[in-house]
């Protein structure tokens, strides 16, 4: 049998590196992605620089009623105060003007009186540049609101606790077992709500890349007319089953691979970013240095999900009679494992029942789920991968089965 699975592996290997047209469909999206973004990102970057260099063209009206603010949005580097001679509406229109800023003609007299004061702001609707002049003017009304709320309450020797008399201390329990963020009770920490859509993700890969590879070396054997030549080898059934589903596995975790390490690089660059994302970077930093033995779990956990799901795939389409056939088959498949882990995101309570690690796909979803939330305690970690592995040894076994029954290999031929 291991000859054959040997046999078997080195030629479905073969057959896929001679197929450039599946190699790129394969291999060229993860490995293209980031060329891609920085090429899209450069290209943004170079447009806002280009069409920004001599700041955006905004009007205020009635400025001499605010010259603090005034002087503020002069300072901005996004912005260029125009002359009011403008007619206005025709600028705002035409596109030659960003945004329009209204301030009331007696707006000195109610800052005076320390009243609120009313201003409007019209953008243009004249392409993306207007947003970015009103995030600047909203930049600049913010700064000095807060410079005149800072002199209000110094007058009144109060300081800006003042204006909030409760203050929230959010506190986060730390986490049970193995946990991708480990931290000590009343640490706080990032929320969880993105471990609830990790079972989606974890289903996304348990499609990803190999299971196209197991129909076409199953059904599309029976097309190509070389399953009659398959079956008279000395070769055993369950070698050649082993091989293929051992060849779309390696693939799987190849394609998984990549894209695990394109978002990756996706997160280190946003955790790079100056002014804004230091609170972002600094969460996914923390993430990515305690994470270790979860993803060790995380990768053995989906290997046999892999396997199961590749099984039972080489099973569906052994028995399909054609491509047409075994793509409606699969794609029951692909809808059943969404539906199982939104179940698992949503639907299964924490802590579950130790009975839900040991149910097919269900189980290890949740403690996926888990592992990168309240956490996951060792003994329902190795439950979880147990019952999966179990599976996977199912799934292999039906896949065999299949394959030796003249019935389900000459449906079509």
């Amino acid at each position: 049998m291991r000859r054959a699975l040997r046999t078997v592996f080195v030629r479905e290997a073969r057959d896929l590196l001679r197929d450039r047209r599946s190699l790129l469909l394969l291999f060229a999206m993860p490995l293209l992605m980031p060329l891609v973004g920085a090429i899209g990102g450069a290209f943004l970057a170079w447009q806002i620089l280009r069409q920004t260099h001599d700041g955006l063209p905004i009007l205020v009206v009635n400025g001499d009623q605010m010259p603090a603010l005034v002087e503020r949005l002069e300072r901005s580097e996004l912005l260029a105060l125009v002359d009011a001679s403008l007619d206005s509406q025709q600028a705002l229109q035409s596109g030659e003007l960003m945004a329009v800023l209204e301030i009331p003609p007696d707006a000195a007299a109610l800052l005076e009186a320390e009243q609120q004061v009313s201003l409007k702001l019209t953008s243009s609707r004249s392409g993306w540049l207007p947003d970015f002049a009103v995030v600047a003017i909203r930049s600049g009304l913010d700064d000095y609101g807060d410079q005149l709320l800072g002199q209000r309450l110094s007058r009144r020797e109060l300081d800006e606790t003042w204006i909030e008399p409760l203050l929230l201390e959010r506190e986060t329990a730390a986490p049970v077992g193995v946990a991708a963020i480990p931290v000590v009770a009343g640490e706080a920490t990032p929320s969880s709500l993105g471990s609830l859509f990790l079972p989606l993700m974890a289903a996304s890969w348990a499609f990803s890349g190999g299971l196209n590879l197991v129909a076409s070396m199953t059904v599309g054997e029976k097309e190509h007319h070389t399953m009659e030549s398959l079956l008279v080898t000395p070769a055993s059934r369950l070698g050649v089953v082993l091989g293929k589903i051992l060849f779309s596995v390696i693939v799987s975790a190849i394609t998984i691979g990549l894209w695990s390490l394109d978002s990756l690089a996706y997160t280190l660059l946003l955790a790079a970013m100056p002014s804004g994302f230091d609170q972002f970077g600094s969460s996914v930093g923390t993430q990515l240095g305690d994470a270790g033995i979860v993803l060790v779990w995380l990768i053995l956990l989906m290997l046999p999900l892999m396997t199961m799901t590749n099984g039972l795939v080489a099973a569906v389409c052994t028995f399909a009679r054609d491509y047409r056939e075994a793509n409606l088959l699969l794609a029951l498949i692909q809808l059943l494992l969404p539906l199982v882990a939104l179940g698992a995101a949503f639907a299964v309570g924490s802590p579950p029942a130790k009975a839900i690690y040991a149910l097919p796909m269900l189980g290890v979803f949740v403690i996926i789920r888990d592992l990168f939330g309240a956490g996951a305690a060792p003994g329902s970690l190795i439950l979880a991968w147990v019952a999966a592995a179990i599976y996977a040894v199912g799934a292999v076994l039906l896949a065999s089965y299949v394959f030796s029954r003249e019935w389900a290999l000459m449906r079509g031929v």
